[in-house]
């Protein structure tokens, strides 16, 4: 809930004044895709191949889940932080 909020507002406050609506969509469009990602990984760790292999492993299928978003959250941040360093902030928040 707190990147949301955070993500959101930086969306609106770096998008021209002539395209805070288009960025609030695209934040919408990104935000489901996101969503449909995480029902996909839950469903596929639900097939027998992927069972099998979670049972092997010694850990729970909750447990799988979290260290396979944990690291997928892990690799994101990393690619945000090499954007985020040649980033040009703008200021296009009450303009």
């Amino acid at each position: 809930m707190l990147v949301s909020a955070t993500g959101l507002e930086f969306a609106y406050s770096q998008a021209p004044m002539s395209m805070k609506g288009t960025i609030m969509s695209f934040w919408s469009l990104s935000v489901t895709v996101g969503n449909l990602w995480v029902l996909l990984s839950n469903v596929s760790i639900k097939s027998p191949g992927a069972l099998a292999a979670v049972k092997s492993s010694g850990y729970s299928e909750t447990a799988c889940l979290m260290f396979f978003f944990a690291g997928f959250a892990l690799v994101a941040a990393a690619l945000f932080a090499l954007v985020a360093r040649r980033y040009p902030l703008l200021n296009n928040y009450r303009d």
